[in-house]
Protein backbone atom coordinates (compact mmCIF):
# COMPACT_ATOMS: atom_id res chain seq x y z
CA UNK A 1 0.00 0.00 0.00
CA UNK A 2 2.56 2.38 0.74
CA UNK A 3 4.42 2.33 -2.55
CA UNK A 4 1.16 3.06 -4.25
CA UNK A 5 2.53 6.78 -2.41
CA UNK A 6 6.33 6.21 -3.30
CA UNK A 7 6.74 9.71 -5.31
CA UNK A 8 8.06 8.35 -9.48
CA UNK A 9 11.75 8.79 -10.26
CA UNK A 10 12.26 10.38 -13.12
CA UNK A 11 15.90 10.43 -14.58
CA UNK A 12 15.55 13.86 -16.58
CA UNK A 13 15.82 16.07 -13.45
CA UNK A 14 13.66 18.96 -15.01
CA UNK A 15 11.03 16.59 -15.11
CA UNK A 16 11.42 15.56 -11.82
CA UNK A 17 11.01 19.09 -10.48
CA UNK A 18 7.75 19.69 -11.91
CA UNK A 19 6.30 15.88 -10.56
CA UNK A 20 7.68 16.99 -6.92
CA UNK A 21 5.40 20.28 -7.57
CA UNK A 22 2.59 17.82 -8.58
CA UNK A 23 2.92 15.89 -5.51
CA UNK A 24 3.08 18.93 -3.37
CA UNK A 25 0.01 19.89 -4.81
CA UNK A 26 -1.75 16.74 -5.04
CA UNK A 27 -1.13 16.52 -1.45
CA UNK A 28 -2.32 19.87 -0.22
CA UNK A 29 -4.99 20.11 -2.73
CA UNK A 30 -6.93 16.98 -1.24
CA UNK A 31 -6.22 18.30 2.48
CA UNK A 32 -7.45 21.96 1.61
CA UNK A 33 -10.69 20.38 -0.41
CA UNK A 34 -11.45 18.11 2.38
CA UNK A 35 -10.88 21.21 4.77
CA UNK A 36 -13.47 23.47 2.46
CA UNK A 37 -15.94 20.76 2.09
CA UNK A 38 -16.24 20.77 6.07
CA UNK A 39 -16.16 24.35 6.53
CA UNK A 40 -18.82 25.28 4.04
CA UNK A 41 -21.01 22.52 4.98
CA UNK A 42 -20.61 23.71 8.44
CA UNK A 43 -20.98 27.45 8.09
CA UNK A 44 -22.83 27.62 4.45
CA UNK A 45 -25.47 24.15 4.32
CA UNK A 46 -27.25 25.95 1.60
CA UNK A 47 -24.03 26.19 -1.07
CA UNK A 48 -24.07 22.41 -1.75
CA UNK A 49 -22.14 23.34 -5.45
CA UNK A 50 -18.88 23.16 -2.99
CA UNK A 51 -19.39 19.99 -2.16
CA UNK A 52 -19.59 18.54 -5.55
CA UNK A 53 -16.52 20.86 -6.31
CA UNK A 54 -14.75 19.40 -4.01
CA UNK A 55 -15.29 16.03 -5.20
CA UNK A 56 -14.79 16.58 -8.68
CA UNK A 57 -11.63 18.15 -7.65
CA UNK A 58 -10.61 15.31 -5.34
CA UNK A 59 -11.10 12.38 -8.44
CA UNK A 60 -8.99 14.62 -10.26
CA UNK A 61 -6.60 14.61 -8.15
CA UNK A 62 -6.52 11.21 -7.76
CA UNK A 63 -6.69 10.25 -11.41
CA UNK A 64 -3.66 12.93 -11.59
CA UNK A 65 -1.20 11.41 -9.21
CA UNK A 66 -2.49 7.63 -11.25
CA UNK A 67 -1.44 9.23 -14.02
CA UNK A 68 1.81 10.18 -13.06
CA UNK A 69 2.92 7.26 -11.29
CA UNK A 70 2.39 6.05 -15.00
CA UNK A 71 5.31 8.16 -16.11
CA UNK A 72 2.67 10.60 -17.61
CA UNK A 73 3.82 13.62 -16.72
CA UNK A 74 2.56 16.39 -18.86
CA UNK A 75 -1.11 14.78 -18.82
CA UNK A 76 -1.23 14.32 -14.72
CA UNK A 77 -0.60 18.39 -15.25
CA UNK A 78 -3.25 18.86 -17.93
CA UNK A 79 -5.48 16.56 -15.40
CA UNK A 80 -5.10 18.74 -12.84
CA UNK A 81 -5.64 22.07 -15.01
CA UNK A 82 -8.00 21.76 -17.04
CA UNK A 83 -10.90 20.12 -14.58
CA UNK A 84 -10.29 22.28 -11.97
CA UNK A 85 -9.98 25.41 -14.17
CA UNK A 86 -13.46 24.68 -15.89
CA UNK A 87 -14.72 23.66 -12.18
CA UNK A 88 -13.80 26.72 -10.87
CA UNK A 89 -14.86 29.10 -14.04
CA UNK A 90 -18.45 27.60 -13.98
CA UNK A 91 -18.76 28.67 -10.76
CA UNK A 92 -18.09 32.09 -11.32
CA UNK A 93 -20.36 32.06 -14.80
CA UNK A 94 -23.62 30.24 -12.87
CA UNK A 95 -23.47 30.52 -9.66
CA UNK A 96 -21.12 33.01 -7.88
CA UNK A 97 -20.80 35.66 -10.34
CA UNK A 98 -17.94 38.01 -10.66
CA UNK A 99 -17.51 38.43 -7.07
CA UNK A 100 -17.08 34.82 -6.66
CA UNK A 101 -14.27 33.72 -4.21
CA UNK A 102 -13.10 31.32 -7.01
CA UNK A 103 -11.24 33.81 -8.87
CA UNK A 104 -8.33 33.06 -6.56
CA UNK A 105 -8.43 29.64 -7.95
CA UNK A 106 -8.13 30.45 -11.29
CA UNK A 107 -5.07 32.23 -10.22
CA UNK A 108 -3.94 29.32 -8.46
CA UNK A 109 -4.81 27.11 -11.82
CA UNK A 110 -2.35 29.34 -13.59
CA UNK A 111 0.49 29.08 -11.38
CA UNK A 112 0.02 25.18 -11.39
CA UNK A 113 -0.03 25.12 -14.97
CA UNK A 114 3.31 27.23 -14.89
CA UNK A 115 5.23 25.77 -12.39
CA UNK A 116 3.75 21.77 -13.56
CA UNK A 117 3.32 21.49 -17.04
CA UNK A 118 5.59 24.96 -18.76
CA UNK A 119 5.32 28.64 -18.45
CA UNK A 120 3.68 28.66 -22.04
CA UNK A 121 0.39 26.71 -20.52
CA UNK A 122 0.11 29.57 -17.75
CA UNK A 123 0.22 32.03 -20.65
CA UNK A 124 -2.38 30.45 -22.08
CA UNK A 125 -4.60 29.53 -19.16
CA UNK A 126 -4.14 33.48 -18.17
CA UNK A 127 -5.23 34.26 -21.63
CA UNK A 128 -8.48 32.19 -21.29
CA UNK A 129 -9.36 33.32 -17.94
CA UNK A 130 -9.31 36.89 -18.91
CA UNK A 131 -11.38 36.18 -21.89
CA UNK A 132 -13.77 33.84 -19.72
CA UNK A 133 -14.38 36.71 -16.65
CA UNK A 134 -15.01 39.17 -19.11
CA UNK A 135 -17.83 37.51 -20.19
CA UNK A 136 -19.16 36.65 -16.76
CA UNK A 137 -18.92 40.43 -15.91
CA UNK A 138 -21.00 41.06 -19.05
CA UNK A 139 -23.40 38.87 -17.94
CA UNK A 140 -24.18 39.81 -14.68
CA UNK A 141 -23.58 43.51 -15.71
CA UNK A 142 -26.23 42.92 -18.62
CA UNK A 143 -28.56 41.42 -16.29
CA UNK A 144 -28.81 37.62 -18.13
CA UNK A 145 -26.85 36.60 -14.49
CA UNK A 146 -30.32 37.38 -12.55
CA UNK A 147 -29.58 36.44 -9.23
CA UNK A 148 -25.18 35.44 -8.47
CA UNK A 149 -24.95 33.71 -5.33
CA UNK A 150 -21.33 34.16 -4.59
CA UNK A 151 -20.54 33.25 -0.58
CA UNK A 152 -21.36 35.48 1.43
CA UNK A 153 -19.29 38.21 3.85
CA UNK A 154 -18.64 35.69 6.20
CA UNK A 155 -16.65 33.30 8.17
CA UNK A 156 -17.03 30.85 5.02
CA UNK A 157 -16.03 33.11 2.95
CA UNK A 158 -12.66 34.24 4.62
CA UNK A 159 -11.43 30.38 5.29
CA UNK A 160 -12.06 29.17 1.92
CA UNK A 161 -9.62 32.67 0.95
CA UNK A 162 -7.56 31.55 3.46
CA UNK A 163 -6.77 28.11 1.90
CA UNK A 164 -6.51 29.73 -1.86
CA UNK A 165 -3.27 31.84 -0.15
CA UNK A 166 -2.47 29.23 1.94
CA UNK A 167 -1.93 26.72 -1.40
CA UNK A 168 -0.62 29.51 -3.14
CA UNK A 169 2.27 30.42 -0.75
CA UNK A 170 2.90 26.74 -0.79
CA UNK A 171 3.33 26.85 -4.79
CA UNK A 172 5.55 30.41 -4.13
CA UNK A 173 7.72 28.05 -1.58
CA UNK A 174 8.04 25.38 -3.61
CA UNK A 175 9.00 27.35 -6.50
CA UNK A 176 11.47 29.20 -4.72
CA UNK A 177 13.28 26.18 -3.15
CA UNK A 178 12.90 24.40 -6.48
CA UNK A 179 14.72 27.71 -7.90
CA UNK A 180 17.47 27.76 -5.46
CA UNK A 181 18.10 23.98 -5.62
CA UNK A 182 18.47 24.27 -9.52
CA UNK A 183 21.20 27.96 -8.95
CA UNK A 184 22.78 25.49 -6.59
CA UNK A 185 23.29 22.66 -8.83
CA UNK A 186 24.03 24.83 -12.16
CA UNK A 187 26.62 26.78 -9.78
CA UNK A 188 28.32 23.23 -8.51
CA UNK A 189 28.32 22.11 -11.66
CA UNK A 190 30.01 24.93 -13.05
CA UNK A 191 32.75 24.94 -10.61
CA UNK A 192 33.24 21.27 -11.18
CA UNK A 193 33.61 22.27 -14.54
CA UNK A 194 35.65 25.01 -14.03
CA UNK A 195 37.97 23.29 -11.94
CA UNK A 196 38.35 20.68 -14.13
CA UNK A 197 38.96 23.17 -17.18
CA UNK A 198 41.76 24.90 -14.99
CA UNK A 199 43.61 22.05 -13.12
CA UNK A 200 43.52 18.95 -16.08
CA UNK A 201 47.19 18.58 -17.92
CA UNK A 202 45.70 18.63 -20.92
CA UNK A 203 45.22 22.17 -22.79
CA UNK A 204 41.58 22.95 -23.33
CA UNK A 205 40.76 25.80 -25.64
CA UNK A 206 36.72 27.01 -26.31
CA UNK A 207 36.72 27.90 -30.16
CA UNK A 208 32.98 29.21 -31.80
CA UNK A 209 31.84 27.84 -35.16
CA UNK A 210 34.50 29.95 -36.83
CA UNK A 211 37.26 28.34 -34.86
CA UNK A 212 37.96 31.60 -33.20
CA UNK A 213 39.25 31.19 -29.88
CA UNK A 214 36.77 32.23 -26.46
CA UNK A 215 38.33 30.42 -23.77
CA UNK A 216 41.53 28.89 -23.14
CA UNK A 217 42.86 27.32 -19.54
CA UNK A 218 46.66 28.22 -18.56
CA UNK A 219 47.84 24.87 -19.60
CA UNK A 220 46.88 25.81 -23.49
CA UNK A 221 48.43 28.80 -23.30
CA UNK A 222 51.77 27.68 -21.90
CA UNK A 223 51.36 24.70 -24.20
CA UNK A 224 51.61 27.13 -26.92
CA UNK A 225 53.12 29.65 -25.58
CA UNK A 226 51.19 32.55 -25.04
CA UNK A 227 49.26 34.58 -22.45
CA UNK A 228 46.00 33.12 -21.65
CA UNK A 229 44.31 36.95 -22.61
CA UNK A 230 46.57 36.99 -26.24
CA UNK A 231 44.70 33.36 -26.96
CA UNK A 232 41.60 35.18 -27.04
CA UNK A 233 40.60 35.64 -30.69
CA UNK A 234 43.09 33.64 -32.53
CA UNK A 235 41.86 31.61 -35.18
CA UNK A 236 42.41 28.14 -34.13
CA UNK A 237 43.09 26.81 -37.89
CA UNK A 238 46.13 28.78 -38.12
CA UNK A 239 47.91 26.45 -36.16
CA UNK A 240 47.01 23.95 -39.19
CA UNK A 241 47.89 23.07 -42.74
CA UNK A 242 47.86 20.75 -45.23
CA UNK A 243 51.95 19.71 -44.34
CA UNK A 244 51.82 17.29 -41.52
CA UNK A 245 50.53 13.55 -41.61
CA UNK A 246 47.18 14.49 -41.52
CA UNK A 247 45.14 17.89 -43.13
CA UNK A 248 44.56 19.63 -40.08
CA UNK A 249 42.21 22.04 -41.81
CA UNK A 250 40.15 19.65 -43.47
CA UNK A 251 40.03 17.71 -40.17
CA UNK A 252 38.68 20.87 -38.56
CA UNK A 253 35.85 20.91 -41.89
CA UNK A 254 34.77 17.79 -41.20
CA UNK A 255 34.26 18.20 -37.64
CA UNK A 256 32.01 21.15 -38.24
CA UNK A 257 30.33 19.01 -40.83
CA UNK A 258 28.91 16.17 -38.13
CA UNK A 259 31.79 13.82 -38.93
CA UNK A 260 32.43 11.35 -36.36
CA UNK A 261 36.57 12.14 -35.80
CA UNK A 262 38.71 10.24 -33.87
CA UNK A 263 41.76 11.34 -31.97
CA UNK A 264 44.67 12.81 -34.31
CA UNK A 265 48.17 13.95 -33.68
CA UNK A 266 49.38 16.80 -35.41
CA UNK A 267 52.76 19.05 -35.32
CA UNK A 268 51.83 22.70 -34.66
CA UNK A 269 53.61 25.73 -34.11
CA UNK A 270 53.87 27.56 -30.80
CA UNK A 271 54.14 31.05 -30.88
CA UNK A 272 58.27 31.27 -30.74
CA UNK A 273 57.90 29.40 -34.35
CA UNK A 274 59.13 25.94 -32.80
CA UNK A 275 57.06 22.83 -33.24
CA UNK A 276 55.59 20.42 -31.08
CA UNK A 277 53.58 17.14 -31.40
CA UNK A 278 50.59 17.39 -29.61
CA UNK A 279 47.36 14.50 -29.83
CA UNK A 280 44.12 16.91 -30.49
CA UNK A 281 40.46 15.65 -29.96
CA UNK A 282 37.55 18.14 -30.41
CA UNK A 283 33.85 17.64 -29.34
CA UNK A 284 31.01 19.72 -31.40
CA UNK A 285 28.85 21.24 -28.07
CA UNK A 286 25.36 21.92 -28.82
CA UNK A 287 22.76 24.29 -27.37
CA UNK A 288 20.05 23.79 -25.51
CA UNK A 289 18.09 23.20 -28.43
CA UNK A 290 20.34 20.72 -30.11
CA UNK A 291 22.07 23.44 -32.69
CA UNK A 292 25.74 23.05 -32.84
CA UNK A 293 27.08 26.04 -30.16
CA UNK A 294 30.87 26.00 -29.99
CA UNK A 295 33.64 23.41 -29.92
CA UNK A 296 35.51 22.26 -27.14
CA UNK A 297 39.52 21.51 -28.42
CA UNK A 298 41.50 19.16 -25.84
CA UNK A 299 45.37 19.36 -26.75
CA UNK A 300 47.54 16.44 -24.90
CA UNK A 301 51.56 17.90 -25.26
CA UNK A 302 52.51 13.86 -26.71
CA UNK A 303 56.53 15.24 -27.13
CA UNK A 304 57.86 12.90 -24.74
CA UNK A 305 56.07 9.92 -26.08
CA UNK A 306 57.05 11.12 -29.37
CA UNK A 307 60.35 11.13 -28.10
CA UNK A 308 60.03 7.62 -26.75
CA UNK A 309 58.46 5.93 -29.49
CA UNK A 310 61.45 7.63 -31.85
CA UNK A 311 64.01 5.83 -29.52
CA UNK A 312 61.79 2.94 -29.66
CA UNK A 313 62.01 2.68 -33.41
CA UNK A 314 65.99 3.62 -33.16
CA UNK A 315 66.77 0.77 -30.83
CA UNK A 316 64.60 -1.45 -33.16
CA UNK A 317 66.47 -0.34 -36.14
CA UNK A 318 70.18 0.26 -34.61
CA UNK A 319 73.09 -1.66 -33.66
CA UNK A 320 73.22 -0.84 -29.51
CA UNK A 321 77.23 -0.66 -29.33
CA UNK A 322 78.00 1.28 -32.87
CA UNK A 323 74.21 3.05 -33.47
CA UNK A 324 74.78 1.62 -36.73
CA UNK A 325 71.83 0.59 -38.79
CA UNK A 326 71.25 -3.41 -38.14
CA UNK A 327 69.67 -6.15 -40.09
CA UNK A 328 66.41 -5.10 -40.09
CA UNK A 329 66.89 -1.73 -41.08
CA UNK A 330 69.00 -3.54 -43.88
CA UNK A 331 66.13 -5.60 -45.00
CA UNK A 332 63.64 -2.50 -44.91
CA UNK A 333 66.54 -0.61 -46.77
CA UNK A 334 66.93 -3.29 -49.27
CA UNK A 335 63.03 -3.59 -50.09
CA UNK A 336 63.01 0.09 -50.57
CA UNK A 337 65.51 -0.11 -53.28
CA UNK A 338 64.12 -2.84 -55.02
CA UNK A 339 60.36 -1.12 -55.05
CA UNK A 340 62.15 1.96 -57.43
CA UNK A 341 61.04 2.06 -60.82
CA UNK A 342 62.36 -0.93 -63.08
CA UNK A 343 63.20 1.84 -65.69
CA UNK A 344 66.27 3.29 -63.09
CA UNK A 345 69.24 1.91 -64.90
CA UNK A 346 71.54 3.60 -61.91
CA UNK A 347 74.08 1.16 -59.91
CA UNK A 348 74.20 0.49 -56.73
CA UNK A 349 76.95 -1.20 -54.40
CA UNK A 350 76.74 -3.66 -51.29
CA UNK A 351 79.86 -4.16 -49.76
CA UNK A 352 80.23 -6.79 -47.50
CA UNK A 353 82.85 -6.43 -44.85
CA UNK A 354 84.70 -9.05 -42.17
CA UNK A 355 87.68 -7.69 -39.93
CA UNK A 356 90.50 -10.38 -40.26
CA UNK A 357 91.51 -12.62 -37.21
CA UNK A 358 89.05 -10.68 -35.32
CA UNK A 359 88.72 -13.14 -32.15
CA UNK A 360 92.83 -12.72 -31.81
CA UNK A 361 91.83 -8.96 -30.94
CA UNK A 362 89.59 -10.42 -28.62
CA UNK A 363 91.39 -13.24 -26.71
CA UNK A 364 94.33 -11.21 -26.39
CA UNK A 365 92.64 -7.42 -25.40
CA UNK A 366 89.54 -8.65 -24.23
CA UNK A 367 86.22 -7.98 -25.35
CA UNK A 368 86.04 -4.79 -23.81
CA UNK A 369 88.90 -3.79 -25.94
CA UNK A 370 87.15 -5.70 -29.28
CA UNK A 371 83.99 -3.56 -28.94
CA UNK A 372 85.90 -0.02 -28.95
CA UNK A 373 87.06 -1.40 -32.14
CA UNK A 374 84.24 -2.12 -33.73
CA UNK A 375 82.80 1.36 -32.47
CA UNK A 376 85.98 3.16 -34.02
CA UNK A 377 85.76 0.86 -37.36
CA UNK A 378 82.07 1.94 -37.71
CA UNK A 379 83.39 5.40 -37.51
CA UNK A 380 85.90 5.14 -39.89
CA UNK A 381 83.64 3.48 -42.26
CA UNK A 382 81.26 6.16 -42.12
CA UNK A 383 83.59 8.53 -43.13
CA UNK A 384 84.75 6.74 -46.35
CA UNK A 385 81.29 7.09 -47.71
CA UNK A 386 78.97 9.96 -48.44
CA UNK A 387 76.11 10.70 -46.05
CA UNK A 388 73.72 9.76 -48.56
CA UNK A 389 75.17 6.15 -48.30
CA UNK A 390 74.11 2.94 -45.80
CA UNK A 391 76.99 1.85 -43.07
CA UNK A 392 75.24 -0.79 -41.08
CA UNK A 393 76.42 -4.04 -38.51
CA UNK A 394 75.33 -7.09 -39.47
CA UNK A 395 76.91 -8.42 -35.61
CA UNK A 396 79.74 -9.51 -34.85
CA UNK A 397 82.17 -8.50 -36.52
CA UNK A 398 80.64 -8.10 -39.87
CA UNK A 399 79.35 -4.48 -41.75
CA UNK A 400 77.37 -3.90 -44.76
CA UNK A 401 77.74 -0.54 -46.88
CA UNK A 402 74.98 0.26 -49.34
CA UNK A 403 76.03 2.62 -51.75
CA UNK A 404 73.36 4.09 -54.08
CA UNK A 405 73.49 6.23 -57.57
CA UNK A 406 76.84 4.80 -58.66
CA UNK A 407 77.74 5.93 -62.10
CA UNK A 408 80.84 3.62 -62.59
CA UNK A 409 82.67 0.01 -61.59
CA UNK A 410 85.45 2.86 -60.85
CA UNK A 411 83.56 4.81 -58.21
CA UNK A 412 82.88 1.52 -56.12
CA UNK A 413 86.74 0.83 -56.55
CA UNK A 414 87.92 4.07 -55.02
CA UNK A 415 85.39 3.63 -52.08
CA UNK A 416 87.08 0.22 -51.24
CA UNK A 417 90.61 1.70 -51.54
CA UNK A 418 89.77 4.32 -49.55
CA UNK A 419 87.90 2.32 -46.91
CA UNK A 420 90.94 -0.41 -46.22
CA UNK A 421 93.76 2.71 -46.41
CA UNK A 422 91.73 3.82 -43.40
CA UNK A 423 91.50 1.35 -41.73
CA UNK A 424 95.52 0.52 -41.92
CA UNK A 425 96.07 3.45 -39.62
CA UNK A 426 96.40 1.99 -36.18
CA UNK A 427 93.35 1.96 -34.16
CA UNK A 428 94.10 3.77 -30.54
CA UNK A 429 92.75 1.95 -27.60
CA UNK A 430 93.80 3.94 -24.58
CA UNK A 431 97.37 3.12 -24.77
CA UNK A 432 96.79 0.17 -27.11
CA UNK A 433 97.95 0.79 -30.70
CA UNK A 434 96.02 -1.82 -32.22
CA UNK A 435 96.12 -2.81 -35.71
CA UNK A 436 93.62 -4.66 -38.04
CA UNK A 437 92.82 -5.36 -41.59
CA UNK A 438 89.65 -6.11 -43.40
CA UNK A 439 88.20 -8.65 -46.07
CA UNK A 440 85.55 -7.00 -48.53
CA UNK A 441 83.35 -8.79 -51.13
CA UNK A 442 81.38 -6.57 -53.48
CA UNK A 443 78.32 -6.71 -55.80
CA UNK A 444 77.87 -3.84 -58.08
CA UNK A 445 73.95 -4.09 -59.83
CA UNK A 446 72.01 -2.33 -62.19
CA UNK A 447 68.74 -1.13 -59.56
CA UNK A 448 66.44 -2.16 -62.86
CA UNK A 449 67.71 -5.93 -61.97
CA UNK A 450 67.59 -5.60 -58.46
CA UNK A 451 64.77 -8.06 -57.72
CA UNK A 452 66.34 -10.58 -59.81
CA UNK A 453 69.86 -10.53 -57.36
CA UNK A 454 70.54 -11.51 -53.36
CA UNK A 455 72.85 -8.74 -53.00
CA UNK A 456 74.11 -9.42 -49.39
CA UNK A 457 74.51 -13.80 -50.41
CA UNK A 458 76.06 -12.34 -53.64
CA UNK A 459 78.44 -9.61 -51.80
CA UNK A 460 78.97 -12.43 -48.66
CA UNK A 461 80.33 -14.96 -51.55
CA UNK A 462 82.97 -12.28 -52.88
CA UNK A 463 83.71 -11.83 -49.41
CA UNK A 464 85.25 -15.62 -48.75
CA UNK A 465 86.87 -15.59 -51.57
CA UNK A 466 88.78 -12.70 -50.29
CA UNK A 467 89.64 -14.72 -47.03
CA UNK A 468 90.54 -17.72 -49.06
CA UNK A 469 93.21 -15.61 -51.17
CA UNK A 470 94.84 -13.86 -48.19
CA UNK A 471 92.42 -11.45 -46.72
CA UNK A 472 93.19 -7.66 -46.12
CA UNK A 473 91.55 -7.11 -49.95
CA UNK A 474 88.30 -6.58 -51.69
CA UNK A 475 86.26 -8.40 -54.41
CA UNK A 476 83.62 -7.88 -56.99
CA UNK A 477 81.44 -10.77 -57.54
CA UNK A 478 80.77 -12.13 -61.05
CA UNK A 479 78.82 -15.20 -61.02
CA UNK A 480 80.58 -16.80 -63.75
CA UNK A 481 83.95 -15.09 -63.82
CA UNK A 482 84.92 -13.51 -60.34
CA UNK A 483 87.72 -10.75 -60.51
CA UNK A 484 90.15 -10.43 -57.94
CA UNK A 485 91.67 -6.63 -57.31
Amino acid sequence: MLRLLIVPHFSDPEKQRRANILIATQVAAIGMITLIMVISFILTPDHTEVLLQGAAGASAMIFSFYLLKKGKLELAGWVLVIPGWLVLTLDLALISGIRGVNILGQVLIIMLAGLAISGKSALIITGISLAANLIVLYLEQSGIMVHPNPLPAEWARYFIQSIYLSLAAIYISRADTVIKKAFKEVQATSDRYRALFERTNDGVLIVDLNWIVLNSNPQAAKLLGYLEADLIGIKFSNWFGSNGSVDGTEYLNDHLAGTDLPVFEYMIQQKNGSDISVEISLALVPDPDGDPHHIQCILRDITERKEYERNLVFQTLHDPLTNLPNRKYLEKEFLSIKNRRLDDHRLVAVFFIDIDDFKFVNDQYGHHVGDQVLNELGLRLLQSVRDSDTVARMGGDEFVIILENIHSRENVIKVAEKIINSISDPFQIQDLAIKITVSIGINLSDKSNLAEVDLLKTSDSALYTVKENGKNNFRFYDSKNPTRF
